[in-house]
């Protein structure tokens, strides 16, 4: 990973903040503030690139915006017909519009799982907590 090196202004109060957590901690400043960075915000690479400007807003979110992403599922209807064409596959009974219905809820669903890994990513960097296993495991 390449690295950089930047000079940033930042008022006196975030300074003396983040030089008292370096002190506290025993770690050198430029670790402190590289490393709440890092953990602000999310990494884009496996991110589509027509999801990256929704992802990377993300950041801007309230704990309680993100827990909601987090813990959202598919519309109902979705989920559905999702099964339905799934079952369909499985049967080997998909014609050619049934599989463009199953390319675009598939499609759907994985860009609804992307938002809710990024949501969760985002609360774990936060130390906030984040929905339960169980709730959301399927996410359909």
């Amino acid at each position: 990973m390449a690295v950089q090196l930047i000079t940033i202004e930042m008022p006196e109060a975030v300074y003396q903040s983040a030089k008292h957590a370096a002190d506290i901690l025993k770690r050198p400043l430029d670790e402190i503030i590289r490393d709440t960075l890092t953990a602000t915000f999310p990494i884009l690479d496996d991110v589509p690139a027509d999801m990256t400007a929704e992802v990377a807003a993300m950041i801007y979110l309230s704990d309680e915006a993100l827990q909601g992403l987090a813990a959202s599922v598919m519309p109902q209807a979705q989920q559905d017909l999702l099964h339905e064409r799934l079952d369909d596959q499985s049967r080997g009974q998909l014609g050619e519009t049934k599989q463009r219905e199953l390319t675009t809820l598939m499609a759907l669903y994985g860009r609804h799982v992307l938002r809710r890994a990024k949501a969760m990513e985002l609360l774990i960097a936060r130390g906030r907590p984040v929905p339960k296993l169980e709730a959301v495991a399927l996410g359909i």
